[in-house]
């Protein structure tokens, strides 16, 4: 693991720095893309049904991950401003808190998901003819919850240590896994050809459940190898077994604070994907699968955002906990170039082989079709809205979790719902009138992330917080 001196005064430029940490992020979250794509193919080759029992999902299923990252935020933040302000210790403190986090949150997830799993597929319009297979799907993923509590919040707080490898090589490995256990459980056993060689090839023939037994499974190898990687490994931040882990009611509460508007946050987003895949649905089945087959896709625009946010995250939470408030303001204005100008790119990539991406996840050339349809739409929003999520990043990594969380509640609920309920039950428009307005949803969010990024209050709110005067402050604010 990499401390602060070697972050913040290694004597390399802020680009330099950035790209050190961004880039494991970047490519793990490439080959998380990548396997979900796998997934998705996967599924896609049994028919559109089957898409459709896994896309009806999807939403919930992203509110709970919103939760996590949530809760992932209220600590690993802390843990970047103790390792920034040089207190090993009270890093070491957080991380303990984090574990026992863990452990109450995912638990609780697992009691009340196993509770709601039969009735949630319903309540999203999932068809009668998908019911079934929808219901198998998200009752075996709310298994693995404590486990994904677990893979979530120790990713988290290794990439604001400044070690974003370990998160990459332990996601590498269990994804691969996944992917194996695909071939394994979703399939029957089957005679394959290989380089002019056939060979059997077993297989359990579970469908839709197999792809929810290999997702579950390899999220908890994920979570297992996190949890015992913090203890094992040699650190400063080490946990060691004969330490306290009882409640730190001061860390719980700063823990609280910054979670609760990013928690807020991931709930507004996902209740409004909530709301959008329900309008889906009314449309039909075949708009509902090609929906999915092109959210999927559109992931692959945004993922070196995401990395990069979460380099962000890490050097200005440590900038703010070492008091070098310039520092944090010039990495976010590098981690912005670097992610728009890497998202242009992407966005290129999705205009012109939309098609080709969206045959990967399902061999129905209507799904294949309204799919391209919407990916090129969306294309030409995707730099804006990977923009914002860097500016996120830099935000929350200086305790300004509020402003991003205002800002989600106007541009998904004030614009988005607001113009998709307006286009679908007062004017009948199709699909495609939907993705529009997620475009435009993304657009307006990007620019007032911009404009407070800026602004620099972000900065004044880190200084005050911290009982410094802006003249006393190293930052001309």
């Amino acid at each position: 693991m990499h401390s602060r001196e070697d972050l913040l005064h290694s004597g390399r430029s802020k680009l330099a720095v950035l790209m050190f940490l961004a880039w494991p992020a970047i490519v793990e979250q490439l080959l998380l893309t990548l396997v979900s794509y796998v997934d998705t193919a996967m599924v896609g080759s049994l028919g559109a049904n089957a898409t459709a029992a896994v896309a009806v999902n999807v939403s919930c299923t992203w509110l709970i991950n919103g939760f996590l990252n949530a809760l992932g935020v209220g600590y690993s933040v802390q843990v970047a401003h103790s390792i920034g302000a040089g207190k090993p210790e009270q890093a070491r403190r957080v991380v303990r808190q984090s574990m026992l986090a863990v452990l109450v949150c995912g638990l609780s997830l697992l009691l009340l998901g196993s509770f709601l799993a039969p009735f949630l597929p319903q309540w999203m319009g999932a068809a009668p003819e998908i019911l079934s297979d929808a219901r198998a799907y998200i009752r075996i993923i709310f298994l693995a919850l404590p486990f994904q509590a677990a893979a979530v919040m120790f990713s988290a707080v290794l990439r604001c240590m400044g070690n974003t490898r370990t998160p990459l090589m332990f996601n590498t490995c269990t994804n691969l896994l996944n992917v194996l256990l695909n071939f394994l459980l979703i399939y029957p056993g089957r005679t394959l050809s290989l380089f002019g060689r056939s060979f059997f090839m077993p297989g359990a023939g579970l469908g839709v459940a197999g792809a929810a037994i290999a997702t579950a499974s390899s999220t908890a190898l994920t979570g297992t190898l996190l949890t015992l990687y913090l203890f094992l490994k040699k650190s400063p931040y080490q946990v060691r077994p004969g330490e306290s882990f009882r409640p730190d009611h001061a860390v719980i509460r700063k823990a609280v604070t910054l979670g609760v508007p990013v928690g807020l946050e991931r709930m507004t987003i996902s209740l409004g994907h909530v709301l959008m895949t329900r309008l889906v649905s009314v449309l039909g089945t075949l708009p509902l699968a090609a929906n999915h087959v092109a959210i999927t896709a559109e992931a692959l625009c945004y993922l070196p955002a995401e990395g990069i946010s979460y380099a962000a995250m890490t050097l200005s939470g440590q900038c703010v906990g070492a008091r070098e408030y310039d520092q944090a303001y010039g990495f976010g204005r590098r981690a912005a170039v670097f992610g728009l100008l890497l998202s242009f790119g992407m966005s290129l990539l999705l205009w012109f082989f939309c098609e080709p991406l969206a045959s990967i996840f399902s061999p129905d050339p209507e799904v294949i079709g309204l799919s391209a349809q919407l990916l090129r739409i969306i294309s030409i929003a995707e730099p804006w809205f990977c923009l914002s999520i860097v500016f996120s990043g830099m935000l929350r990594g200086a305790e300004d979790t509020r402003y991003p969380f205002a800002v989600s509640l106007i541009c998904m609920w004030g614009v988005r719902a607001t113009l998709a309920l307006t286009a679908v039950f007062l004017l009948h428009w199709d699909l495609w009138a939907l993705w529009i307005i997620m475009g435009i949803d993304c657009t307006t969010r990007c620019v007032l992330m911009t404009v407070r990024f800026f602004s620099k209050k972000w900065l004044r709110t880190a200084v005050a917080r911290h009982g410094e005067s802006p003249s006393s402050a190293r930052l001309a604010l």
